[in-house]
């Protein structure tokens, strides 16, 4: 039984700490693009409340983490317009020219997002 017990922790430890890794970079991933949320928004490509429903539909999926300076600084540069996937940077206006589209399609992609956002809260409304 202790064997067993050993082997499967062996085997899952690795696991839990690669799924754990994978999820703070797939947060990250999303702080940058609750910043991108308010750079479209600012410009007028998605609603005025889409950061708010972005965010409440990132605090459904992740839960509500405290503030580090590492998720600040990918929410930071996505506000200025710079996305970030799988540990690579790029401007939203280079991303969009090598998709030949314009910048707005590149926003209009996040407006799911929005409305996901917008259903979780309501769920949680009193």
């Amino acid at each position: 039984m202790l064997l067993r017990l050993a082997v499967l922790i062996s085997v899952l430890a690795p696991v839990a700490v690669a799924h754990a890794q994978d999820s703070e970079a797939f947060y990250l991933e999303k702080r940058n693009d609750l910043g991108l949320v308010a750079y479209c928004g600012e410009r007028g490509l998605l609603p005025e409340d889409g950061y708010r429903f972005f965010k409440a539909g990132m605090n459904e999926i992740f839960g509500s983490r405290p503030e580090t300076p590492e998720g600040e600084l990918h929410e930071a540069k996505g506000r200025a317009g710079i996305a970030y996937l799988q540990g690579e940077e790029q401007t939203i206006e280079d991303m969009a020219a090598d998709y030949e589209v314009d910048v707005a399609e590149v926003c209009g992609q996040y407006k799911s997002h929005i409305s996901l956002g917008k259903i979780a809260a309501s769920r949680s409304k009193p």
